[in-house]
């Protein structure tokens, strides 16, 4: 299990700090449906990349206390503030990227042939 976080925070770190530093404009395409999503600007982009690098500190801080710290104990007063600050953060950043990302049809979609065109 230990594996996998560090792979998830690598991935968090790797990702933000791009995203971050390059601030790409791309498309997310929507879950549900491929033929829409958001088109993510520079500034989208960096909010998008600071909220995963917030994110990869949150997981930082939890792996440090509860694995590689001398004792494994429940985090105090102090510490249960920060993670909830930091949690807020994060969610804050990546609200706000999504909500700066304008909606819209996907650029690239097509539509599936249908059966009937064979």
């Amino acid at each position: 299990m230990r594996s996998l976080q560090v792979v998830m925070m690598t991935l968090c770190v790797v990702g933000g700090l791009f995203l971050l530093m390059h601030a790409p404009d791309f498309f997310m395409p929507d879950r549900w449906d491929p033929s829409r999503g958001r088109q993510f600007d520079a500034t989208a982009s960096r909010l998008l990349g600071a909220g995963l690098l917030v994110l990869a500190v949150l997981g930082g801080h939890y792996m440090r206390n509860m694995y590689y710290g001398t004792r494994r104990r429940l985090p105090g007063p102090a510490a249960q503030l920060r993670y909830f600050l930091l949690l807020v953060l994060t969610l804050v950043l990546i609200s706000a990227a999504m909500h700066r990302a304008e909606p819209g049809p996907n650029p690239e979609y097509r539509a599936p042939a249908s059966a009937t065109a064979r």
